[in-house]
């Protein structure tokens, strides 16, 4: 019993010297990191390492995350891989040209939700998901944007089934002769 009082009693309340509290995992790393520190030499004392997967800035591990700012850092990420798709595909020379405009027009898109989207946080302090007027307008590009891929993917298909009824297979050519 007398050992039980003298083991170091572990304040919730304070942060340990050695972790910022931004960075501190759980609890329980912290109870076992100041009890270890109060029984071994001072010598060993424990780093706190923070992870990072992706470069967004955010500590997973820390109490106030804001989905907000992650949704926003996710959304300007994305362009990158979007940019990378646009490239390849107009390289390719594959695709249809209204559909190929589709894809463009996306970026349209992207570039009237951002200042609607900040209009909407200044002048009515809410996001652009519940103005109407100026959410309805941003949707309707991106109905476009749908319109045009599709119309331009139906076109190719059209097309495509055209060219295989105008090619004469090899077997054609010999049923001609006989």
């Amino acid at each position: 019993m007398a050992s039980a009082l003298n083991s170091p009693v572990l304040s919730l309340c304070k942060p340990p010297k050695f972790i910022n509290p931004s960075t501190r995992f759980s609890q329980r790393d912290y109870q076992l990191s100041s009890f270890r520190t109060s029984i071994e030499s001072k010598s060993h004392t424990k780093r706190a390492v923070i992870i990072s997967v992706l470069p967004l800035g955010v500590d997973p591990w820390a109490p106030s995350i804001d989905s907000q700012s992650i949704a926003s850092q996710l959304f300007a990420f994305s362009l990158f891989p979007y940019i990378g798709f646009l490239y390849f595909i107009t390289k390719s020379k594959t695709s249809p040209n209204l559909t190929l405009f589709g894809f463009y027009f996306l970026l349209a898109f992207v570039g009237a939700t951002i200042p609607a989207g900040i209009y909407a946080k200044v002048h009515y302090g809410t996001s652009l998901s519940n103005v109407d007027w100026l959410h309805g307008g941003a949707e309707s590009l991106l109905t476009l944007t749908n319109l045009f891929i599709v119309l331009g993917l139906r076109e190719g298909i059209r097309n495509a089934g055209n060219s295989e009824e105008n090619t004469p297979t090899p077997d054609s050519g010999l049923k001609e002769e006989k």
